[in-house]
């Protein structure tokens, strides 16, 4: 018995265009970050990298934990928030800015703090910087829910040239504050000029002037509570990873570990961001779920695969360019992310699954699974194996939910197609 059914011309237009959007987006903005890295790595002290990288990395970490999953909120509910979006909005705001200061406070508190901080004015600017990263993240998802998701592009675009030149323009100072501050401040600017115009828009576009269709606020809290859990846990290991890295091996090291974890993370968001169109458009075609399914699957092995191959080779020889100790150091990092971020697309595609069906529990465990692996794993194995560890890590970490998830993510896709024929009567 074979499904005639096929993906609607507009439903499958709309996933792929979305996904190959997401994607380049996510790659051209990895290749940049990876080029503001190449060149304070060219131009800055290694050890002054270190530092720097650490503190970026951790705030960029701490801030996305700090939105509490309100991102996911926009970009599912503003488009029917109408009168109130503009309310919800700076709720939301106001609930991240403050989340982001407690959670760079907290790290000041209780982190390393002679490794990354070399005055009390460090201290003090960095839950500053916490709080710019948040909301400046927060734009992104704020934008796609108001309609205008160039917006976001533009942002990311723009950011990621200025930062660039103000690496350039403090390049002087040769001090890592000036790296935090070429990343920081612009992005601060960019938050300013990028509000001021999403304000005007939920003040005078139509959309915004109807009558709200938000649903009761239970069903929000549950909807953030569920994503929230699953986005906390992933986060968790790239915060405290960079922290035992630089810790245990020092700032020179943890400089050669983020340009190379760079170019793997680039490839890791690129293999997850396929999942966002397939959930929105099986939401819009609930009909058409066993196809858009197996369009999804198709589109995560192309990327894994093409990705792989890419970090074998064609990163080694990126690394090069910066430097031979970067290639040294960061060679065997990239071996290992060519087989665990292929796996890591059988969690992708699985939490696509349950997200479209409403049954994250198995998720939310694989997520605690992967962490404590992957915490544990950088404790344990760079003690004897040195940074590459975490690579082995990484590789445990994905490996074991892989295993998990696999079968009931095949038992979905047949259940889909049998359901699917059943529907069509024949």
């Amino acid at each position: 018995m074979v499904t005639t059914e096929v993906v609607p011309p507009a439903a499958g237009r709309n996933m792929t265009v979305n996904s190959l959007a997401l994607i380049a987006s996510s790659l051209l903005t990895g290749v940049l970050g990876l080029v503001f890295w190449g060149v304070a790595g060219r131009l800055y002290p290694a050890t002054e990298v270190g530092v720097a990288a650490a503190l970026i990395t951790s705030a960029l970490m701490l801030s996305m934990m700090s939105m509490l999953s309100i991102d996911n909120i926009y970009e599912r509910f503003l488009p029917v928030a109408g009168e109130k979006a503009g309310s919800l909005i700076k709720r939301g705001y106001l609930i991240v800015a403050g989340t982001s200061l407690l959670a760079g406070a907290a790290l000041v508190a209780l982190g390393p703090r002679e490794e990354l901080f070399s005055s009390r004015w460090a201290m003090v600017c960095y839950p500053l910087l916490v709080m710019v990263l948040a909301v400046f993240t927060l734009l992104d998802k704020t934008a796609v829910g108001l309609g205008v998701t160039k917006w976001s592009a533009a942002k990311n675009l723009i950011h990621a040239i200025v930062k660039l030149a103000a690496l350039f323009a403090l390049v002087w100072t040769g001090s890592g504050a000036s790296i935090v501050l070429a990343w920081g401040a612009t992005a601060a600017a960019g938050i300013l000029f990028v509000l001021a115009a999403m304000r005007r828009r939920w003040r005078t576009h139509d959309q915004f002037r109807r009558p709200s269709e938000l649903p009761a606020q239970r069903q929000l809290l549950s909807y953030v509570g569920s994503s929230f859990g699953i986005t906390t846990l992933w986060l968790i290991g790239p915060l405290v990873v960079p922290l035992i890295v630089v810790s245990r091996f020092g700032a020179a090291a943890n400089a050669h570990f983020a340009v190379a974890w760079a170019i793997i993370n680039a490839l890791y968001f690129a293999v997850h961001l396929v999942m966002s169109p397939f959930v929105a458009e099986v939401a819009a075609h609930p009909d058409r779920v066993a196809a858009l399914s197996t369009r999804m699957v198709q589109m995560m092995v192309a990327v894994s695969v093409v990705g792989a191959l890419g970090l074998v080779l064609v990163g080694p020889f990126v690394l090069g360019l910066i430097g031979s100790d970067y290639r040294a150091q960061g060679q065997g990092m990239l071996v290992l992310a060519a087989v665990f971020v292929p796996l890591s697309a059988v969690s992708a595609i699985y939490e696509g699954f349950a997200r479209v069906s409403r049954r994250l529990t198995l998720m939310v465990v694989m997520r605690c699974v992967s962490t404590v692996t992957v915490v544990v794993g950088t404790l344990l194995i760079t003690a004897h194996t040195g940074v590459v560890g975490v690579g082995w890590a990484y590789l445990a970490a994905e490996a074991i939910p892989a295993a998990i998830l696999l079968p009931p993510a095949i038992r979905w896709l047949h259940r889909a197609r049998a359901n699917s024929v059943a529907q069509s009567g024949y």
